[in-house]
């Protein structure tokens, strides 16, 4: 039997509309990303989500929705100037704040929410930067116990004040930059402590060989007097991770 490409037409529109009624109905259709984070799993927040599981890929309206913390309230801590708050990825605040020489990114929101519902969260784990209108939320909003406030009073910035430091940087010139204004490895970073100014030739220098740097970014070292955070900004990747992770290899050396 011969099948005219109009029959073919409607069988083939048949099978595929009818397989999404199908899923709709088994309730296995959707046309959105199913995003949610780690849930706490014991104490007298076990079955909600743990910030701490919050990823560069949640937008802020995910954050809002999913950790019902306002918009407005997450758009004066991270500054967020878009119209549309909720549309906006985490991912850009390292490229906002790419200019301040601290961790202040997707780990910056993990903070703040943890901080801001009263969760639990490991300070310790790593050094995560707030901006100083996020710590004063905080502290208006927030049950803070003095841990916290300790916390925040040695990790909040002044976003205006490191513009106004990297603007002051570029006409003095600092003992930090050459004549090219190309970071000076032997005065870029603290000794053995990777931050924001941190190059991958100081991480060769402290004796990280290049070959394990290269396993850790998973391609060819950069320049090597390039920034290690200005290299994950330019390639999506996550500051804070890397960092722990190549700080990890650098007291390895030790």
């Amino acid at each position: 039997m011969r099948i005219t490409p109009r029959w073919m037409a409607i069988f083939v529109i048949t099978v595929l509309f009818g397989g999404i009624f199908v899923s709709i109905a088994l309730g296995e259709w959707t046309t959105k990303s199913n995003k949610e984070p780690l849930k706490f799993t014991e104490g007298r927040f076990a079955g909600e989500n743990n910030p701490a599981d919050i990823r560069g890929s949640y937008t802020f309206g995910d954050v809002s929705t999913l950790f019902e913390v306002p918009l407005e309230d997450l758009a004066i801590a991270f500054h967020v100037l878009e119209p549309d708050v909720a549309v906006v990825s985490l991912k850009t605040i390292e490229e906002k704040f790419g200019h301040l020489d601290v961790d202040l990114g997707t780990g910056s929101v993990k903070l703040f929410v943890a901080l801001y519902k009263g969760y639990p969260f490991d300070l310790k784990a790593e050094d995560n930067y707030l901006l100083q209108d996020a710590t004063d939320l905080l502290k208006q909003k927030a049950s803070l116990s003095l841990e916290s406030l300790a916390y925040l009073d040695n990790h909040t910035v002044s976003e205006s004040d490191a513009l106004a430091a990297l603007e002051m940087q570029e006409q003095t010139q600092p003992s930090g930059f050459s004549s090219e204004n190309t970071p000076d490895p032997e005065h870029a970073s603290e000794a053995n402590k990777i931050t924001g100014k941190t190059t991958f030739q100081n991480l060769l220098d402290w004796g990280v060989t290049q070959e394990v740097i290269e396993k850790i970014i998973d391609q060819p070292l950069p320049s090597a007097n390039l920034p290690i955070k200005d290299w994950a900004t330019s390639q999506g990747v996550s500051f804070s991770i890397l960092k722990s992770q190549l700080q990890a290899l650098v007291d390895a050396v030790k």
